[in-house]
């Protein structure tokens, strides 16, 4: 039997035993850290890794009297105890943590890596997104975003978001739904101006005398250039003014109406003018870009402008060196699709074309002015919707009389000493733009193209009959020629015979397929509710 002593001796044994063992466990797991919350914890290499906005504790193999991190932004550390060190994650990165003891023969150093809380970024986002699907993922030090947005908008959200976690990211999501636009955009402009116009300059002369009338035109100036009559013998010679009338002399484009009379030496220069003029201008482009992106078309040319440049070097002189500037319809936008087929859209349409109005010379080159109509604008409509983005409407007046003082405010007669000028000019100016969610058409719906029914002419028509055109339209394979006939189109000849400047397109297959399918479907409900009245 064992004694009392000898028990209390194999207690106190074991109680020592196993206190051994647990200080060399302690020693053996020196630097592991308990994880507090998700994902702290030290790796058997020895790695720590922290989420955002939380810490853990380090257990110190030695005691400890100094820490440090490498870069504070990410990590900070503070001692609680000579054995405990406290780790606190601040922004996602990488750090390494170093601690000294007390004599600082003993330094540690460990790599830390503070990582974002995924499960708390899911819930973030399942917030911000409830109607779309996006699954959060890591791997390593990179995120990883999959899954379906709604609508455009939510993907620069999301890629913000993503940005503003400090991390590297793979945005893997797409957006549901058709993301091609096409912007319809239609520029029609009328322009009507009406002038009415008279003007007389009378010169006479006799032996002892000469008179002269211009009160000029709509400008001020003189209907005939003032050398026209000038006297022979001078200005001196007043006794014996003799005034010679050349026998052939110019008058300017304003002049409508001339004679004279040289029996009494009578010359008569009047301007009497009735124009009406009208311009109209329709450019209807049409242009395709996906959600997010710019598109742009010019359909015009280009004209050169001549620029004086100094020659380098110091020494005078100049040379001269072309640029070119472009003109005609012009549009660029940019769609984004919000989603519930509304698209939010920047447009620029812009039509222009060379005019004499503000033209100037250069060193002998005549450079043309742009008469230009342009708009630039953000809108927002739903598919298919038209907006006038654009309108003017401007009416001019200008009316002109120059008279002689007196003479010119006599009744009847003094028409002859004055000239008048009235002119009206009226402008309307409307863009109409059209956005339509689109997307690619099958080879079998693509509609035929303008001008496939053109076909040369043989030289019996080209030359004796005088055809540019073939009577002969040419073969076309069986879908083709069986849309025409379905429009009734297959009787007509020549490129854009089936469609005009103003009229409507003509309906694809595929379009016009639907556009039956529902007539059909009315027709067979009116149909089976008429039996059903009839019965």
């Amino acid at each position: 039997m064992c004694t009392n002593t000898e028990r209390n001796r194999a207690e106190y044994l074991t109680i020592k035993n196993i206190m051994r063992v647990g200080c060399l466990m302690l020693l053996c797991t020196s630097f592991y850290a308990s994880a507090q919350v998700g994902e702290n914890k030290v790796t058997q290499d020895g790695q720590i890794s922290v989420v955002v906005g939380q810490s853990v504790v380090i257990t110190s193999p030695w005691p400890t009297v100094r820490v440090a991190v490498t870069d504070p932004r990410i990590a900070d550390v503070k001692v609680l105890t000579p054995d405990q060190v406290l780790l606190q994650g601040l922004q996602v990165g990488t750090t390494d943590l170093i601690m000294w003891n007390k004599d600082e023969t003993k330094i540690l150093q460990r790599p830390v890596t503070i990582n974002l809380d995924i499960e708390k970024s899911r819930q973030m986002l399942q917030q911000l997104f409830p109607d779309s699907k996006i699954e959060l993922g890591q791997s390593g030090n990179v995120l990883i975003a999959k899954g379906i947005l709604r609508r455009t908008e939510q993907a620069v959200k999301l890629r913000e978001y993503l940005e503003k976690t400090g991390m590297k990211f793979v945005d893997m999501t797409s957006v549901a739904g058709i993301q091609q636009v096409q912007l319809r955009v239609k520029v029609a402009e009328v322009s009507r101006q009406a002038i009415r116009a008279l003007g007389i300059n009378i010169m006479n002369r006799g032996d002892n005398y000469f008179f002269a009338t211009r009160p000029g035109t709509e400008s001020g100036g003189a209907l005939v250039p003032g050398a026209t009559f000038a006297p022979a013998g001078g200005l001196s010679a007043l006794d014996d003014l003799d005034f010679v009338t050349p026998d052939s002399f110019s008058t300017p484009s304003s002049i409508t109406v001339l004679g004279g009379i040289p029996s009494i030496d009578l010359e008569i220069f009047m301007k009497a003018l009735a124009e009406n003029q009208y311009l109209r201008i329709l450019a209807n482009p049409t242009l395709i870009a996906l959600s997010g992106e710019e598109a742009s078309f010019l359909a015009g040319g280009e004209f050169p402008i001549p620029v004086v440049q100094s020659v380098s070097g110091g020494t005078a002189g100049s040379s001269i060196t072309v640029v070119y500037k472009e003109f005609g319809v012009r549009l660029s936008f940019r769609p984004t699709v919000l989603g519930d087929g509304t698209i939010r859209l920047y447009a620029a349409p812009e039509v222009s074309e060379l005019s004499t109005v503000g033209a100037v010379s250069i060193e002998g080159f005549e450079i043309p002015a742009l008469a230009s109509r342009k708009a630039e604008t953000t809108i927002e409509l739903k598919n298919g919707q038209t907006f006038a983005m654009a309108g003017l409407l401007q009416s001019n007046v200008n009316a002109i009389n120059s008279r002689v003082p007196g003479l010119g405010e006599l009744p009847v007669i003094g028409t002859l000493f004055r000239s008048t000028r009235y002119a009206t000019q009226e402008t309307e100016l409307v863009v109409l733009v059209t956005a339509v969610l689109v997307e690619p058409m099958s080879l079998a719906n693509t509609p035929p193209l303008p001008g496939f029914l053109h076909s040369d002419p043989n030289d019996w028509e080209f030359y004796i009959n005088g055809q540019l055109i073939s009577s002969k339209p040419p073969k076309l394979n069986e879908a083709d020629a069986e849309w025409m006939r379905k429009y009734g189109l297959d009787k007509l000849m020549g490129p854009g015979a089936w469609d005009s400047y103003d009229s409507t397109s003509v309906p694809s297959q595929s379009d016009a397929e639907q556009q039956q399918n529902i007539v059909n479907e009315r027709s067979g409900n009116i149909e089976s509710k008429s039996t059903n009245t009839g019965k």
